[in-house]
């Protein structure tokens, strides 16, 4: 999990599912907030050049991931409100990292992939499965963050980078 494709995949497998679990209208704002932060960021050579010289851009999706997973677990008002401002962070790591050297970010609408699924699945009474998938994520997301901020030890590295 620690490839720079993971955090980028996590967010967008969150926000899909976070997606499918807020009313239609709600999820259709959204969905075009994250597109437009996306394009944005990705779209203006100036900030492109600024965000890809910066390192963080996994650690940001990876912290980004565990909100947007977390959100899952908010009362249906806080998350109708607090959904856009997730997607548009959202759309900012995903752009952001894609403009890492060895980007493999995936697009808007694969990220949006996963939301009308959810969604379907949300409506017929399923919502707890969706609610569990998040889990697994928010899981992940603080895993990888609590293991990023830890020193290696040995027999944790391959014998040639200790």
């Amino acid at each position: 999990m620690s490839g720079a494709a993971w955090a980028p995949a996590v967010l967008c497998a969150a926000l899909g599912l976070l997606l499918g679990l807020v009313p239609a209208r709600v999820g259709r704002y959204a969905a075009m907030a994250f597109a437009v932060a996306w394009a944005l960021v990705a779209g203006f050579d100036v900030a492109t050049a600024a965000l890809a010289s910066m390192r963080y851009s996994t650690l940001t999706c990876w912290i980004v991931a565990a909100a947007v997973a977390g959100a899952l677990y908010a009362p249906l008002a806080v998350r109708e409100r607090a959904t856009w401002m997730l997607a548009c962070a959202a759309g900012v790591c995903v752009a952001w990292a894609s403009l890492a050297p060895a980007a493999s970010a995936p697009s808007p609408p694969v990220c949006l992939a996963l939301a009308l699924p959810a969604h379907w699945l949300a409506a017929r009474g399923g919502g707890i499965a969706v609610r569990i998938g998040g889990a697994w994520l928010l899981a992940v997301a603080l895993l990888m963050l609590v293991s990023t901020g830890s020193p290696a030890l040995p027999g944790d590295l391959p014998d040639h980078l200790e």
